[in-house]
């Protein structure tokens, strides 16, 4: 090879943004066979369902158990979102002593894009269902706050988005 090769943090971002890439191209190739009506559902399910795939396959190569408690779920987030989070994922994380996880995006890459397409009134958030698939691998009992039927963005909010987590009584998905 007369290049160079791409290493580390260089080499993440490369293979996210053609995940991201990806992951645009289909979206617009399914609502534009399909309609928004079906796209919008097919993605909240197939985010929901990557991230449930994804989070397990990192808990196996990376050897973590799984959290008993907030500070472990921090731990394990921060550690996740350095391999899979895209920097243009532009948000704040708030771990709250009461079991409370506070997202805040400031500038969403999903919001940009679907504005650009022309079919941000009709998008479904599939940012959160995806890390809720990290919540589900991990078999955590949590309510996610506010609706997400439409881009809180789009809606003319802050995108702001609470997870509450009960760790009690909680069983390992993985037995």
């Amino acid at each position: 090879m007369s290049g160079r090769s791409l290493q580390g943090e260089e080499l993440k971002e490369f293979l996210v943004n053609n995940w991201l890439t990806h992951d645009a191209l289909w979206y617009g190739e399914v609502a534009s066979r399909f309609g928004m009506a079906e796209a919008s559902p097919m993605n909240l399910r197939v985010c929901r369902a990557l991230g449930k795939i994804e989070f397990k396959r990192f808990l196996k190569a990376t050897g973590s158990s799984l959290p008993e408690g907030m500070v472990a779920l921090e731990e394990l987030f921060h550690e996740a979102m350095g391999v899979f989070g895209p920097r243009a994922f532009d948000a704040e994380v708030d771990f709250c002593a009461d079991d409370t996880v506070v997202m805040r995006s400031r500038e969403c890459f999903a919001h940009k894009g679907m504005v650009r397409a022309g079919l941000i009134g009709e998008y479904e958030c599939g940012i959160f269902e995806r890390i809720e698939g990290w919540f589900d691998a991990m078999g955590l009992d949590y309510r996610r706050t506010p609706d997400l039927s439409r881009c809180l963005k789009y809606r003319g909010e802050d995108c702001v988005v609470k997870i509450r987590f009960r760790f009690e009584g909680k069983e390992d998905p993985t037995r």
